[in-house]
């Protein structure tokens, strides 16, 4: 982020130094807009043509400083980009504009604010999925880190509206808060549902009590990290057989089996007819385990099997990624 400073700084020197001269030969040697450009090109490069106009000691002391400052300007210039080259940090600079045209057509996306290690479990598991997502943070080894990895990143706080505004918060569908800061958590949620009212949120509680306040402030859902910690230790020492059925179900550990989400499609094969009929368990391999229904966004755990679906029913199933595969085309497919 820096080199971009340096090179617009560069790039400013430039044009203040032609602007200066030009103006400077134009009223010291009563010269037209061309010939001052061309007075001025030949004194900062130093090439030695023929001048233009009658020169006085008004002007030839005006040369003078043109060329000091000239030689300044250049040679910051030509040690600057020489030293970003081979450090390579041009090619980072191209990097980084790629990503901004990348950023800014994003949709339906998602953003992740804070790159503790919370923030990298999701991202990989982001990753994993193939999702469109963008993270913010302003912490300067983790913005080289993800940027070298290709996942789109922002510098700054998520607490600003121009930092989520840049993120694309107004096309984004989801936004995960995971600051270290729990007052910094509860001010990206306000901003962010301020700016979206319609987007999806989720943060990470670091007490009690905030989890109360991020939850009036805009926040979806609010998990808290230590909480969910104590009590799965406590149950794996209470219950180990119910955790052992719980790491297969989240695919904790060496495990093929993981929970998947089925949307009903219109004119998909699975529309309008009953879990009985629609045989998923011998088409598939796949447990029904609940179903989200479209209409009033309720669930019904352990369905029965007369349920009849309906186009934008979610299915919670169980099994393997094959299999999930399966019943997607099952419910993507036209009758």
């Amino acid at each position: 982020m820096e080199e971009k400073k340096k090179l617009k700084f560069i790039f400013i020197a430039f044009v203040l130094l032609i602007s200066f001269g030009i103006l400077g030969y134009m009223y010291l040697l009563d010269l037209s807009f061309v010939d001052a450009l061309y007075m001025t090109v030949i004194t900062v490069s130093t090439v030695g043509f023929g001048e233009v106009g009658i020169s006085n000691d008004q002007s030839e002391l005006f040369s003078v400083l043109m060329i000091f400052l000239g030689v300044g300007v250049v040679g910051y210039a030509f040690t600057t980009i020489v030293a970003m080259f081979v450090e390579g940090k041009l090619v980072d600079i191209w990097k980084g504009s790629k990503m901004e045209r990348k950023i800014s057509s994003l949709n339906n996306h998602y953003i992740i604010c804070g790159s503790g290690e919370m923030a990298e479990v999701i991202i990989d598991k982001f990753v994993e999925e193939s999702l469109d997502f963008v993270v913010i943070t302003n912490k300067h080894k983790d913005l080289d880190e993800y940027s070298h990895d290709n996942i789109l990143v922002i510098e700054g706080q998520s607490t600003e509206e121009s930092v989520l505004e840049h993120a694309g918060i107004d096309k984004a569908k989801g936004l995960i808060a995971t600051l270290d800061a729990e007052v910094d958590n509860i001010v990206t949620v306000l901003t962010a549902r301020n700016l979206n009212s319609e987007i999806y949120i989720i943060a990470n509680a670091l007490s009690k009590s905030g989890s109360k306040k991020l939850m009036k402030v805009g926040a979806n859902k609010t998990l808290s990290a230590i909480e969910i910690s104590g009590n799965r230790m406590a149950s794996l020492m209470i219950k180990p057989n119910i955790i052992s059925f719980l790491d297969v179900v989240t695919r904790i550990g060496d495990v093929e089996l993981d929970l998947e989400e089925v949307i009903i499609k219109s004119g998909s094969y699975l529309e309008n007819i009953s879990l009985l009929d629609a045989q998923i368990p011998n088409k598939t391999g796949l447990i029904v385990l609940a179903i989200k229904k479209h209409e009033d966004k309720q669930m019904i755990f352990n369905p029965p099997i007369d349920y009849t679906f309906k186009t934008g029913d979610v299915l919670i199933v169980l099994g393997k990624e094959n299999q999930v595969k399966k019943l997607r085309d099952l419910g993507d497919g036209v009758k």
